[in-house]
């Protein structure tokens, strides 16, 4: 992190070394410009900031850090800082590894801890927790302190839905949707959903131009979603996972000018699987023109930040391919776009089940 305000830190090159987290921005802001923490907002009783204030560092780089304690939770993954140590363990996921996944087998009390001393070793590369099994012990029990006092408790709740009850994730009653051109952020909850079980066509009415360029329609955004776009005249989409996992499909000629019809058509592998799997197809004036295999699609959710676009691609891209043409809007018009599920009882069935496929 680096703080700049040169009216009143005098510029060094001295790195500060104190622990602090992201959650010390808004303290150090308060002090900085001298606001009071408010008790109440608008009548709402205000809890209190866990942060602490990093504006003594600014004129003493070896001042003794004031951020005595800092807990960490994601997914069943979890760690504390304590005075100067840090000790942590993975949950059920190895982060960015789908198939490291522990989910049926998980139990919260076979987890093995690590511990680090930070204040010798910040890149945390000597686990010292076989040396120092009683310090284990405590930094354990302060994170039940501090996770207690958090609302963290049960470990792992957090899970529920992305791992075990995706079916219980937010999502709209609606089983079909006829949407406009510059119809934009639709929350991902009360759009059509391309993740896995939930079966669909989408039907758009367009005028074509020559060359034509820009994004149809598409959902979520840099950490996860799915566009259907044209470039240059030819018909694309992309079906990208976690930022890890890039699907592409492009018709192999420039789609003729003029009024289209299209549809895109996407259909999941009806099988018990942790990753769904499915398949894309595109056709223009009912001539299948392009397709592509889904193999390890979304769950629960694309993008919790993102949203739902009809004619152009809002906030972070889904597709590298037009990021610096960023909103990219379609250069055409689209005269409608109506998305159905096309299993009639999908939804009911995903509400219901205990393992989404």
């Amino acid at each position: 992190m680096v703080i700049s305000w040169p009216a009143v830190i005098k510029p060094d090159t001295i790195p500060r070394s104190q622990f602090h987290h992201v959650n010390d921005v808004v303290p150090t802001i308060y002090e900085a410009i001298g606001i009071t923490e408010p008790e109440m907002v608008d009548g709402w009783q205000q809890d209190k900031l866990d942060g602490v204030s990093m504006v003594y560092t600014w004129h003493n780089a070896t001042a003794e850090g004031r951020k005595s304690t800092q807990y960490f939770e994601v997914m069943g993954s979890r760690g504390i800082y304590k005075d100067g140590f840090f000790c942590g363990t993975f949950g059920p996921r190895v982060p960015w590894e789908p198939n490291a996944t522990r989910m049926n087998i998980w139990d919260p009390t076979t987890d093995v801890w690590e511990l680090y001393d930070l204040s010798n070793d910040f890149s945390q590369a000597h686990d010292l927790s076989q040396e120092m099994p009683e310090k284990v012990a405590e930094m354990k029990s302060a994170f039940l302190i501090e996770a207690q006092a958090n609302q963290v408790l049960p470990i792992g709740a957090g899970l529920y839905t992305i791992a075990y009850h995706p079916e219980e994730a937010p999502h709209s009653e609606l089983k079909q949707w006829d949407l406009f051109q510059g119809e934009t952020r639709l929350a991902e909850s009360t759009a059509p959903l391309y993740r896995g079980g939930f079966d669909s066509l989408a039907a758009i009415e367009a005028d074509v131009p020559s060359n034509a360029s820009g994004v149809l329609y598409c959902i979520g955004g840099g950490g996860g979603g799915f566009s259907v776009y044209m470039d240059g005249g030819y018909l694309h989409a992309e079906y990208m996972a976690t930022q890890l996992y890039r699907y592409k499909a492009k018709s192999p000629t420039p789609i003729s000018p003029g009024k289209r019809h299209i549809e895109v058509k996407m259909v999941w592998d009806k099988v018990k699987a942790i990753v769904p799997s499915g398949n894309l197809t595109m056709s223009v004036d009912g001539t299948e023109v392009a397709g592509m295999r889904v193999e390890k699609g979304c769950r629960v959710i694309f993008d919790a930040a993102e949203t739902f676009d009809v004619g152009m691609d809002l906030g972070a891209t889904v597709a590298l391919e037009y990021d610096a043409r960023s909103p990219f809007p379609y250069s055409g018009k689209i005269g409608s776009l109506k998305i159905k599920y096309i299993t009639g009882d999908v939804v009911e069935k995903s509400r219901h089940s205990s393992v989404f496929i």
